[in-house]
């Protein structure tokens, strides 16, 4: 048996470039069909600015799917091979981050051990299994981009001389409709235009990811692996946003050779897991 060691507070620091404008929505304004960009009250900087910004939780997010989707496919699990509400159930868990539909009246250590030396990916990012709460291995912080006020506040490495909103774009987008093939009086679709604010195109943004816990080599090295298969972020990815290039100091290769080894026990680590989703 192959002893993991864990790791404790292991920091992978993250750039991410974008090779088009991004969009990452702001909540709780009506704003009609303009989607405006988030911004963050910096309070360490004089002026209190707010700087557009992409949450931890979105990075988190957008990784989670990129590593449990390419573990289904490598394991053979989908929709095809399983039962329906199985597969719902479990790739809404481990996924989505699942749901809690009750509270968890009784901790079950040896299930919570038997999960995180099976699946360190799950391990890693956590969730909750409906009645029952698995806590992650990971903190991810903010996106911020590099521009005077985070250079001031402390919260990138280094940064370019101009202030956050010149870092922000208007971008005007149209759903056009084919007149001569339908008639949009009767179909009711019409042009649908839109205002998307962005970060603009080549803007440079930092991050700090961090194991915490019991995160071992195999979880912390799921990371970088995460981070190697995202290629974009944000909303409207089908109009072209949010791509982005991607750069970090981790290293994927245990978690690579965890992959490779691993599909006949993985494989029934997560079937297990689904009966359990009843």
């Amino acid at each position: 048996m192959t002893v993991v060691i864990p790791r404790r507070g292991t920091t992978i620091h993250v750039v991410v470039r974008l090779d088009a404008p991004l969009s990452h929505g702001a909540f709780g304004q009506n704003t009609g069909n303009a989607m405006m960009l988030r911004r963050v009250p910096v309070v360490s900087v004089e002026g209190i600015p707010s700087v557009p910004a992409v949450s931890g939780n979105a990075l988190r997010g957008a990784m989670r799917r990129q590593i449990m989707r390419e573990l289904f496919e490598h394991v053979g699990l989908n929709r095809d091979t399983m039962e329906g509400r199985q597969w719902d159930r479990l790739y809404g868990s481990v996924a989505n981050g699942g749901h809690l539909e009750s509270s968890e009246t009784k901790a079950d250590p040896q299930r919570t051990r038997e999960i995180r030396e099976a699946l360190p990916p799950v391990s890693l990012f956590g969730a909750a299994f409906f009645s029952w709460m698995l806590p992650g291995h990971m903190s991810v912080g903010w996106l911020w981009p590099r521009c005077r006020e985070t250079v001031r506040a402390g919260l990138v490495s280094c940064g370019e001389d101009v202030e956050a909103e010149t870092l922000v774009a208007e971008i005007g987008l149209v759903r056009h409709v084919d007149r001569e093939w339908q008639t949009p009086e009767v179909s009711g679709v019409t042009p649908m235009p839109t205002m998307v604010e962005t970060m603009s195109t080549g803007t440079t943004l930092e991050s700090n990811i961090t194991t915490m816990g019991e995160a071992n080599e195999i979880e912390t090295s799921c990371i970088a692996h995460g981070l190697d298969l995202l290629t974009g972020l944000g909303g409207k990815g089908g109009a072209g946003l949010g791509r982005v290039s991607i750069t970090h100091d981790g290293d994927a290769n245990a978690y690579r050779e965890w992959l490779a080894a691993s599909q006949e026990t993985a494989k029934a680590a997560l079937t297990k897991l689904a009966v359990s989703l009843k």
